[in-house]
């Protein structure tokens, strides 16, 4: 149900040192479509394909600056979704703990159960899909701000577990004021910038992340000198 597979008119950046395992990445600032360039370009340096999902809110119209206006998301990998569609699936879980789940499982294991199935049906679906044993699969999850009604803070973090014990790396975009729930995402980063065409002076702060490598926790970046995401940046914006 969301993103693309970057050898199908994407750009393809190998960096093996970032993002190499399952976690999940929020990516705050004011401008729908500079976080969306980011969040392409990050996700441009896995080695597999990735999936996106757009979530729009009835008649709203991209910028003709945003990536995904520009056709670089191949169709069969990219959804465009009302947020209701992503809401969570709360009487799966419900029913899950009320006697599905056999009560001789280690609790560890119920837990990861009840996370999954709360999952919303098209996301459970997606993970449920991925090749055993290969990369992570690699999601991109934009306009997330317009679903904070249907995840309260305390929901968060069970979300982001799940889809990391299902094996996937998450990028999340969120255009609006920085919520208290993006500290149960393992990396946080603020984009500063309100102009794609000047994206070169732009700023990329990492709140939290790794202690090492470019995204290091409380490091600092022009967006025009980190070079994994100035490599798709500069052949996608000239």
């Amino acid at each position: 149900m969301w993103l693309v597979l970057l050898e199908q008119g994407g750009y393809r950046v190998r960096s093996d040192g970032i993002f190499g395992r399952p976690t999940s990445v929020i990516l705050c600032g004011s401008s729908r479509p500079l976080l969306n360039w980011v969040a392409y370009a990050l996700a441009s340096t896995t080695d597999s394909g990735f999936i996106w999902t757009d979530v729009r809110l009835e008649g709203e119209v991209l910028a003709d600056s945003d990536p995904l206006a520009r056709g670089l998301v191949p169709p069969d990998r990219l959804a465009v979704v009302y947020p209701n569609v992503l809401k969570p699936n709360d009487a799966a879980a419900n029913m899950a703990i009320g006697g599905v789940v056999r009560s001789d499982e280690p609790p560890d294991t119920v837990r990861r159960m009840v996370d999954f199935l709360r999952l919303p049906l098209p996301t459970q679906r997606l993970l449920a899909g991925a090749p055993p044993g290969g990369r992570p699969m690699v999601l991109v999850l934009s306009n997330a701000h317009h679903m904070t009604v249907l995840y309260p803070t305390e929901t968060v973090a069970p979300v982001l577990r799940a889809v990391i014990d299902a094996g996937a790396i998450l990028f999340v975009t969120f255009a609006d004021a920085p919520r208290e729930s993006r500290h149960a995402f393992e990396t946080i980063l603020h984009v500063g910038g309100n102009d794609p065409k000047a994206w070169k002076r732009a700023t990329l702060r990492v709140e939290k992340g790794p202690s090492g490598g470019p995204l290091r926790a409380g490091s600092e970046h022009r967006l025009g000198e980190l070079e994994v995401v100035a490599a798709v940046l500069g052949r996608g914006l000239k």
